[in-house]
């Protein structure tokens, strides 16, 4: 069986909850910055979030903190 990589779930979950606290509706440029520098810690043989679902969302999450929408 392989395992592939993923981020730590702990983390993630944990930042996008603060994240979400954090989105009011209007710009944010430390917020935008904030999701732009956050690193998770990878995990290969227990299960993670897939890395690419995490980068896209976060890519999402990022534009919401720049521009408000």
């Amino acid at each position: 069986m392989k395992f592939r990589e993923g981020y730590d779930v702990d983390e993630v979950d944990d930042f996008l909850l603060a994240v979400e606290r954090r989105l009011t509706g209007r710009p944010d440029s430390a917020l935008a910055h904030d999701i732009a520098s956050v690193r998770f810690t990878p995990r290969r043989l227990r299960g993670g979030y897939d890395m690419g679902e995490v980068d896209a969302y976060l890519d999402e999450l990022h534009r919401r903190a720049e521009t408000g929408r």
